[in-house]
């Protein structure tokens, strides 16, 4: 599995509108993802601590012919003049610090806890 990480700020729009942009992000995640089926999985991660303000996205690809796919699919969907101008309008509510991508290590480490079931 590979992710491709993108990090970002949050504008001062989002941290004077905190729901507002909640609300938008989630309206945002099922537009932008709805044509781009080879994203197995998105996760997002929020700072509190540190460098607050700021918005992890990572989405899982199979392998690096599936994010290749991503990529041209982005690149057909951004000609859509309608799609592309609501894609750039995420610049009201965030910047864009860096990307990068990041792969699972090649042997079987890491855990998740099953909290569905009670301690022993």
């Amino acid at each position: 599995m590979i992710y491709l990480v993108y990090r970002m700020r949050l504008s001062e729009r989002s941290r004077r509108n905190m729901k507002e942009f909640w609300s938008w992000l989630e309206d945002r995640e099922r537009w932008f993802y709805r044509d781009l089926p080879m994203v197995r999985e998105v996760r997002w991660y929020y700072s509190v601590i540190g460098d607050v303000y700021t918005l992890e996205n990572w989405a899982a690809f199979d392998d690096e012919a599936a994010w290749g796919e991503y990529r041209r699919a982005l690149t057909t969907l951004k000609v859509d003049d309608s799609w592309e101008s609501q894609r750039v309008s995420q610049e009201e509510w965030w910047d864009f610090l860096d990307t990068r991508i990041v792969t699972d290590p090649p042997v079987p480490v890491g855990f998740t806890r099953d909290t569905s079931r009670p301690p022993r």
